[in-house]
């Protein structure tokens, strides 16, 4: 078997590795050629044209950058990514499995990213070939580690046939391996992320009011800490969340559920804390000589 990536950033690239290093050939592809200088400097196989990685697997990982833009999730790069895919296996017999792991809002691999496969492919999704959503859970700065050694593998499946294909990819990852919908799959990442966020804020609000009380923060987040149903990510407050994921994420997240005439009230308010914490610390930097 042999996978082919689609977009190699941090999330692209610990795919393809991670895959490699588990005994799977992988060819990655991006449009930055600089990228692929990096990766294939490691000894492994790179291209520039999504054509010749299609025909050269026969399952794609799409991993591409999914932005916000206004506070609202900017899917120009999936688009253009999955066209360029459907373009490509027009010309396949071969069953071929696309498998999204880029983060993207619940209903979008069924009723965006399909229609444009099927659209450019010529093709229908199920009878000619596959899709799953397979969110990944990888922090920024052990990503290769994180996709070796997963928490869980989360398989949001089209059908029954698309989610075998990708679970025998799994087969040697030691980690609970869960079946879902594509849309229920798409909603654990966005759940996963927001939660994570809100904890962050959650005790930003925390160090703020024991500032205040003249407390030490730090004792008070560390011994609510050692209850194992919270844990210590994000405890340590008085700095805002940054990083490639949360802040878009949660962002692009409260945009998708007001949208739906909803009113996010937890999620918004750890957007707001964290905003503010940020201004403050843009503030404090400007001020410092």
């Amino acid at each position: 078997m042999k996978v082919s990536v689609i977009g190699c950033g941090v999330v692209g690239k610990a795919t393809g590795q991670g895959l490699r290093k588990s005994g799977i050939q992988s060819i990655f592809c991006d449009i930055d050629p600089t990228k692929l200088e990096g990766i294939k400097a490691e000894g492994c196989e790179t291209t520039q044209n999504i054509e010749e990685a299609i025909k050269a697997s026969e399952i794609s990982f799409i991993c591409v950058q999914t932005p916000t833009f206004k506070g609202r999730i900017d899917l120009s790069y999936v688009r253009k990514a999955v066209e360029q895919v459907g373009k490509a296996f027009r010309e396949k017999d071969d069953y071929h499995l696309i498998a999204v792991r880029s983060t993207v809002p619940p209903t979008t691999t069924r009723k965006k990213i399909i229609p444009i496969l099927e659209r450019y492919s010529r093709l229908r999704a199920s009878k000619d070939f596959g899709v799953c959503y397979n969110p990944e859970f990888m922090r920024e700065a052990t990503a290769l580690e994180d996709f070796l050694n997963p928490w869980r593998i989360v398989i949001g499946q089209l059908d029954q046939r698309s989610g075998d294909e990708l679970e025998r990819l799994y087969s040697t990852f030691n980690a609970p391996k869960i079946r879902a919908s594509l849309e229920e799959a798409e909603m654990i990442k966005y759940a996963s992320n927001t939660f994570l966020a809100t904890k962050i804020s959650f005790f930003n609000e925390i160090h703020a009011i024991c500032k205040k009380l003249k407390l030490d923060p730090n004792l008070i987040a560390e011994v609510t800490a050692l209850d194992p149903r919270i844990g210590k990510y994000g405890i340590y407050g008085g700095r805002p969340f940054r990083g490639r994921c949360l802040p878009k994420d949660l962002e692009a997240f409260v945009s998708f559920v007001k949208d739906m005439k909803l009113n996010p009230k937890i999620l918004d308010s750890a957007l707001s804390i964290n905003r503010r914490l940020c201004r403050e610390e843009e503030i404090k930097n400007r001020k410092s000589p």
